[in-house]
């Protein structure tokens, strides 16, 4: 990831440096959100609406019913000196950190489960959709709105566009800077896009609480984003478990009373 403020020091991932009396950094920049993290004194977590605006079933003209997602924020500093972090993700149906040069969502040459694949949008826009590493996420993006207002935009292969006092990181680069995953292949169903920020320099603590305010929407860009709510592939349990129930009380009943005969 790189810096843009004058006053940030590179250190491989960013551990929040302002150190202050009574209070003890607890966030690591890296993209993803990690045990321990964003449970500090002045924490919380706000509820904010997201879109996927890249001819998606997610889009904002296409689900009229929002959908509410986490926003989670942590707060650090003293006098005229705060920072603020912000964490927000994807729902994992929607975005999961797969991808593999020269596959396909009809599976021909991949390894990726196929069960994963089907749940990939097919339409007119993307009829036989690359998976692969530069169309997963060459394109995709972050944007903070206010209802219609941009607060921030960030494109995951473009951090030279950034210019403002913050310093953000993704999934992606937490998954292929710990070698979990390489730019030609990656198969972490259970992770999804996420974004990390951190603004540094705030003038109070109450300026952090009005930036963390002001954030309604996500608006995003999500190449091949999956289909369903929930996936295709997910089959409720509880709908066996009631079916299941009654027979198993029913054999319950059936072997009390032929222990009572057998008495």
């Amino acid at each position: 990831m790189k810096y843009k403020n004058a006053t940030m020091i590179v250190l491989g991932a960013l551990t929040l440096g302002l150190s202050t009396a009574g209070s003890a950094a607890t966030v690591t920049m890296d993209g993803v959100k990690k045990s321990g993290e964003y449970t500090g004194t002045n924490s919380g977590t706000e509820s904010l609406q997201w879109w996927n605006g890249h001819h998606s079933i997610y889009g904002k003209d296409v689900n009229t019913s929002k959908t509410d997602n986490d926003l989670y924020w942590e707060i650090n500093g003293s006098g005229s000196n705060y920072s603020l972090n912000l964490f927000v993700e994807v729902p994992t149906y929607a975005r999961r950190m797969i991808w593999e040069n020269g596959c396909n969502s009809t599976g021909t040459g991949c390894s990726l489960d196929q069960n994963y694949l089907d749940a990939y949008q097919l339409g007119t826009h993307h009829s036989n959709a690359d998976m692969s590493y530069s169309t997963q996420t060459g394109s995709e993006f972050f944007e903070l709105k206010d209802n219609d207002a941009s607060i921030v935009k960030i494109k995951w292969t473009d951090e030279d566009a950034i210019t403002d006092n913050f310093t953000w990181a993704t999934s992606r680069e937490y998954l292929i800077s710990n070698n979990i995953c390489t730019t030609s292949f990656c198969d972490e169903y259970d992770m999804t896009s996420s974004l990390e920020l951190m603004w540094l320099g705030l003038a109070s603590e109450q300026a952090a609480l009005n930036l963390i305010s002001s954030i309604t929407d996500m608006e995003l860009h999500l190449s091949d984003e999956a289909r369903g709510l929930p996936p295709v592939s997910e089959v409720p349990i509880p709908a066996a478990a009631f079916l299941f129930a009654p027979a198993l009380l029913g054999f319950m009943g059936f072997r009390r009373r032929a222990q009572n005969k057998a008495v």
